[in-house]
């Protein structure tokens, strides 16, 4: 009998926020990492790519869950509109937030990646 109990798999989005009155591109990227009841949200300058460099990224509030699942959406209180433009898996759950560093294995454009995200940004690194 097989008692290895399977582990949870987790949803990501990153979402392309255009029109937020703070921005001074007119855009940015919200990675969304799915937490229990909650998303945990960082701000990212850019997408990143994999095994290329890090981006600048922001801890924000967390988002609610819904957005795991909005494909396009006006933000509310006048602060633009959001767009998915990536999803995905990841495998293991999110360290404690009193831990700065996130470490994550997930799929990123079909590819098993590793996601960082720590004080230099956001990484994804990939063995292929």
């Amino acid at each position: 009998m097989n008692t290895v109990k399977p582990k949870k798999n987790y949803r990501w989005v990153l979402l392309r926020h255009t029109g937020a009155p703070d921005d001074f591109k007119a855009f940015h990227f919200d990675l969304l990492l799915e937490d229990k009841e909650f998303c945990r949200t960082w701000r990212l300058s850019d997408i990143p790519l994999v095994n290329g460099p890090s981006v600048d990224s922001v801890y924000i509030a967390p988002h609610k869950l819904d957005w795991l699942d909005i494909k396009e959406k006006v933000v509310s209180g006048n602060r633009g509109v959001a767009t998915r433009i990536k999803k995905g898996i990841f495998f293991n759950s999110l360290p404690s937030l009193e831990n700065g560093t996130i470490n994550l294995y997930l799929t990123w454009e079909d590819v098993y990646c590793d996601l960082v995200i720590d004080e230099n940004g956001c990484r994804i690194f990939s063995e292929k």
